[in-house]
């Protein structure tokens, strides 16, 4: 019913859930569909930039701007704009934003054209915007604007009945993703993803069951791969396998269902651990040459080796690699 109407959507819920899949469905069900769909993640793009992400810019507006830029609004005209991540907006670009919504019209940033736009917009956001309201960190007159239609999508945790749907569709999209001609899955297997209580929602459901094939080889999915790929999902997130905006943004997720703290320590120390291993992976083990690129002494690089458990193993590559003298 709503993707048939030409309102302004705000879908809530937490991370995981799968916001932006709604975000596309409700495009595609419309009569927007054969028209642009862009998609723009408020929290990962700086605040600096962002209004040149999404209005564009002329030459010259700021310093590095030597072209003009047509920004995300522009892009999406006759189209659907989903801003996802709405609450990270800062109070600045909000106004912009709610005048955009208001008078259907942008100017570039330095420019000084008015710019008529159609546009569609879909945002989602996984925080309270009631309390980011109540503590004026988010307009309320922007809200309104936004949630003429608001959709909320429950936790997977309370929607277990959809579970077993939700693992035959993974079986089967990375069954062909990973040549397993008839992918599946124990019961006693399917009770144990059942049992968990999903904290990183559907998105974590299809690493787990994505990871459990991988365990499985072709074979049909057990508990004991289902529990092993749980226990690798429960370790810390490090940044070898995803973004850093991706892991930063699940984080911050995490931090604010209270599963995590001293957030800020955890991501320095992650990105500092991934650094140095992947340097050290780079220069074969050759402690000279990865503290060279690294800029720090190799008493240093040892010392960072050793905090993060990584010492007799590089030490053994490097024994190898890398003159016996220091």
């Amino acid at each position: 019913r709503v993707a048939a109407k030409p309102v302004n959507v705000l879908i809530r819920g937490e991370t995981g859930t799968g916001k932006e899949l709604v975000a596309r469905a409700l495009y595609q069900h419309s009569h927007r569909a054969t028209t642009p769909f862009v998609a723009v993640n408020c929290a990962a793009i700086p605040e600096t930039l962002l209004e040149s992400e999404l209005f564009g810019h002329e030459r010259g507006a700021f310093t590095g701007a030597e072209a003009r830029r047509i920004g995300r609004f522009e892009q999406a005209d006759g189209g659907t704009l989903f801003l996802d991540e709405i609450g990270d907006l800062s109070a600045n670009t909000q106004v912009k934003l709610l005048r955009v919504l208001q008078e259907k019209c942008i100017q570039r940033l330095g420019g000084r054209e008015t710019i008529p736009v159609d546009v569609r917009v879909l945002a989602a956001t996984h925080r309270d915007l009631e309390a980011a309201i109540a503590e004026r960190l988010f307009r309320e007159d922007l809200y309104y604007r936004l949630s003429v239609v608001v959709i909320q999508l429950p936790p997977l945790r309370q929607r277990k009945e959809d579970l077993p749907d939700l693992v035959r569709y993974f079986l089967r999209r990375y069954g062909k993703e990973l040549g397993i001609e008839s992918p599946a899955i124990q019961a006693d297997a399917l009770q144990a993803l059942q049992a968990h209580p999903w904290p990183g929602n559907v998105r974590e459901l299809e690493n787990v069951v994505r990871r459990s094939m991988l365990l499985a080889r072709g074979y049909p999915v057990s508990k004991a791969h289902v529990y092993e790929a749980l226990n690798q999902s429960a370790r810390p997130i490090t940044l070898a396998s995803q973004s850093v905006t991706t892991t930063i943004s699940e984080l911050l997720g995490a931090a604010e269902r209270g599963e995590v703290s001293n957030l800020h320590a955890k991501v320095l120390g992650e990105v500092e651990k991934e650094l140095i291993l992947q340097t050290m992976r780079q220069a074969v083990g050759n402690l000279s040459q990865a503290s060279r690129w690294l800029g720090i002494s190799r008493i240093t690089l040892r010392e960072k080796l050793r905090q993060y458990g990584a010492t007799s193993r590089v030490e053994a590559e490097a024994a190898v690699t890398e003159p016996v003298q220091e």
